[in-house]
């Protein structure tokens, strides 16, 4: 390993500390309430290391919600061939589930809303480099099973608004105003209940043999 090669998986290892500790103390204290000294401390580094990652508390929050956002961006949008719309869409919507519930994304983002009075381009960043970006990510693919004929066409990006805000109702808005919320136990059964509901109204019409492709793909 070369020198150039070694620093840059030192700086890699360091900043993913920060990041892991700076998540852990904004979740615990708050973002305001958050000291960038003890988060340098949680991640053994110094504070000028940190700051040599992160310019400001703002940017390196920013970057903690973008990091958690990415860490199910490889298994939320993946190949999509061979699986029918309702497959596809499902396997999203329990995966974002997921991610709202386990990976603590409604904790971050109860921190989030509550900086919007005193910090509000810090949330003006998050929504627009996070929960934007998520919502163009879906509408990409779901672009894609309309090419494909597995949906009707329509607004997508209305659309994937509709759908996102079914789901939200069960996994979201229950978990921001409650800091005991635990995942329903028929929490599948109401994904199921959202995605019937959106291909009732997007899906493909059947074809004059009575099968659409939304039947008959991936069998």
């Amino acid at each position: 390993m070369g020198l150039a090669t070694y620093r840059k998986s030192v700086s890699e290892t360091k900043r993913a500390a920060i990041l892991k500790a700076a998540r852990e103390i904004f979740l615990k204290d708050g973002y305001s309430r958050a000291a960038m000294a003890e988060i340098a401390r949680e991640a053994d580094v110094s504070t000028a290391t940190l700051y040599k990652h992160f310019d400001s508390k703002e940017s390196l929050f920013a970057a903690v919600v973008q990091d958690a956002y990415r860490e199910t961006d490889t298994s939320m949008f993946v190949d999509i061939d061979g699986k029918s719309a309702r497959t596809v869409l499902r396997n999203v919507a329990a995966l974002y589930a997921g991610q709202q519930l386990d990976e603590q994304m409604n904790d971050l983002l109860r921190v989030v809303i509550a900086e919007v009075p005193s910090a509000p381009d810090l949330a003006r960043d998050v929504y627009e480099n996070s929960v934007l970006k998520r919502y163009s990510q879906l509408q990409a693919m779901v672009d894609e099973l309309v090419a494909r004929g597995d949906l009707r066409p329509h607004d997508t990006s209305s659309g994937i608004r509709h759908l996102a805000g079914m789901v939200k109702e069960f996994v979201v808005w229950p978990g921001l105003f409650s800091l005991g919320f635990k995942r329903p136990a028929d929490l599948d059964a109401k994904i199921d209940a959202c995605i019937d509901a959106y291909m009732k109204i997007y899906g493909a019409r059947p074809s004059a043999s009575g099968a659409s492709r939304e039947d008959t793909i991936g069998t």
